[in-house]
């Protein structure tokens, strides 16, 4: 089961107290709620509080529930109930962490801070100082305005919570491929469950065995495209328990195996 965690949500400014707080809906700019008179880059100088509350009590059930975020456009702690469970590297990358202990019936509270970054980000070169770069993009920059692109999400999972993926490619001297994807899983309670890969457009429904934490799907590539680079690569959907996973696999005979953590 999914619960979006789009909103409202109260923000609030830490640096220049005198911004009135708003409440917003995300996806969303911060700005798209603040006095017209701030610019991005403004915006991007200051540190900001963002706080959503929801009330919780059936769906505590679940004994495993990921908190989802993605598209976090700068630097940012994430709390839940006062304790801080990840930091977001302001790479718009997909942040899940499983907040299950930290969740409680009743009113439970999410906290955005973007914040100034920590000291030990920055790297001191020759008298310079220079920001460390995280995948090509500078943590905490300015050149992109402050953002949730994503909606945020709890997914909860009563049987099995999907951890790790491993994609192996093995290609034949004769043409073809095969790709191997391994499914590393955690088992919570037993029940019926299985899984539904989906690559190449082949989709294969697999079912779960409970008494194991891995299963495996074959796909047959008769007639593969190598991936050049500056492509993705060919999409890999995993689906389990009502929830989606996407990867890109890029297709060539010199590619290691891939470990996909989550």
């Amino acid at each position: 089961m999914k619960l979006s965690l789009a909103g409202w949500w109260q923000v609030s400014p830490l640096t220049d107290l005198s911004i009135p707080q708003e409440d917003i809906l995300f996806p969303a700019l911060i700005s798209s709620v603040l006095p017209t008179g701030l610019t991005e880059e403004q915006i991007s100088a200051q540190e900001w509080h963002l706080m959503h509350d929801i009330e919780l009590d059936e769906e505590l059930a679940a004994p495993a529930v990921d908190l989802v975020m993605q598209g976090v456009s700068h630097y940012a702690e994430v709390r839940v109930n006062g304790v801080a469970v990840f930091d977001c590297m302001g790479d718009l990358q997909t942040m899940r962490k499983d907040v299950r202990p930290y969740l409680q019936k009743g009113r439970n509270r999410f906290e955005v801070l973007f914040l100034e970054q920590d000291e030990d980000w920055l790297l001191e070169e020759d008298g310079l100082i220079e920001e460390k770069s995280v995948q090509g993009e500078f943590v905490g920059s300015s050149l992109r305005p402050v953002a949730i692109q994503v909606e945020p999400y709890l997914h909860f999972m009563r049987n099995v919570r999907l951890h790790n993926v491993e994609v192996e490619q093995v290609w034949h001297h004769c043409g073809g491929c095969e790709v191997l994807v391994r499914l590393g899983y955690q088992v919570h309670q037993f029940g019926l469950a299985s899984a539904r890969v989906q690559f190449n457009g082949i989709s294969l429904q697999l079912p779960i065995d409970m008494r194991n934490q891995a299963l495996t799907a074959l796909f047959q590539v008769e007639a593969p495209r190598m991936t050049k680079e500056e492509e993705l690569g060919e999409k890999l959907i995993i689906t389990i328990e009502e929830h989606q996973y996407e990867f890109f696999i890029p297709l060539g005979p010199t590619q290691d195996v891939m470990r996909l953590e989550l």
